[in-house]
């Protein structure tokens, strides 16, 4: 096949539906809508008949319940969880855990950036705390923490363009829709790089470890508001394979503890060097850092 599959535009305007045109009822738009649920699920159908692999997704944006049942049809959506991680690479409470349901594994396709929402780096810079506005290296250490909880969280993800370079140009620079500066130029950067390094070792991460993201793994989020004292954590087991995510969202250094879900030696993905015997420690991370620990069999 020459087509891997098909994304459909704001889905929810496929309604037989009139709710006032441009200056409607965008509520009334989005609630459930049976006829429109029909359709959307005759052309996914017609895909699969000629292509039982091919991908469908729709940026749909309605109403949870029938997303819902667009998911459990096998209809990927778009997930735009911007606000959240934006508000943690901030220095703000943002809470990751809507980007993931169990029951509903597969169905949402989450996203950080996208041609419709800010860059969470130009965010950081004129709506952060502290020194955010301030440092080019806590401004990428800040995104790849916001990416450690974003590529370890099961199921598909976009990126986009340049997100993982740290782009920090307005979504309004030369008018919404107008051209953005290309700035390949931050790939030179040593800051710059070691976020782009980030997103290859965590995509990486998933690559070698595919029991981890799949629906029978049991995977767990810690994002109590409390972050300045508790942090953010992941946990994810897999039969007697495990492992642990925690960052430190705040602007100031935080001594936080870490539970381990698996009794055992667990080590740092990312410097070996560092590792941990038995259920609990404690880790101090500064501000917007973050760790990854894999327990070893």
């Amino acid at each position: 096949y020459d087509v891997d599959g098909f994304r459909f535009d704001l889905t929810k305007g496929f309604t037989q539906k009139d709710t006032g045109g441009d200056n409607g009822d965008v509520a009334a738009w989005g609630r459930y809508d049976a006829s429109r649920v029909d359709i959307l699920k005759g052309y996914a159908d017609h895909i699969w008949s000629v292509n039982s692999d091919a991908v469908v997704i729709f940026e749909h944006l309605a109403d949870y319940s029938e997303e819902k049942v667009l998911a459990e049809h096998g209809i990927q959506l778009w997930r735009n969880m911007n606000g959240t991680y934006r508000s943690a690479v901030s220095g703000g409470s943002g809470d990751f855990s809507g980007s993931y349901e169990k029951n509903l594994y597969g169905g949402w396709v989450s996203y950080m950036e996208s041609h419709d929402e800010e860059r969470l780096i130009y965010k950081a810079k004129t709506w952060g705390a502290g020194t955010i506005a301030q440092s080019l290296d806590e401004q990428m250490q800040r995104a790849a923490m916001g990416a450690a909880f974003f590529f370890t969280v099961p199921g598909p993800k976009m990126i986009w363009q340049f997100g993982e370079l740290g782009y920090d140009y307005s979504i309004e620079e030369n008018g919404r829709t107008g051209e953005k500066p290309l700035r390949w130029d931050y790939l030179e950067m040593p800051e710059r790089r070691a976020l782009y390094d980030a997103y290859a070792q965590l995509i990486t991460f998933r690559r070698e470890h595919p029991q981890f993201f799949t629906s029978e793994a049991d995977f767990t989020w810690k994002v109590s508001t409390s972050y300045w004292s508790t942090g953010r954590h992941i946990s994810c087991v897999a039969g007697e394979e495990a492992f642990v995510v925690v960052g430190n969202p705040d602007t100031r250094e935080q001594a936080i503890t870490v539970t381990f879900p698996i009794e055992g030696s667990w080590r740092n993905y990312f410097e070996s060097s560092e590792s941990y015997t038995g259920t609990t420690t404690t880790v101090t991370l500064g501000a917007g850092e973050y760790r990854l620990y894999l327990i070893e069999n």
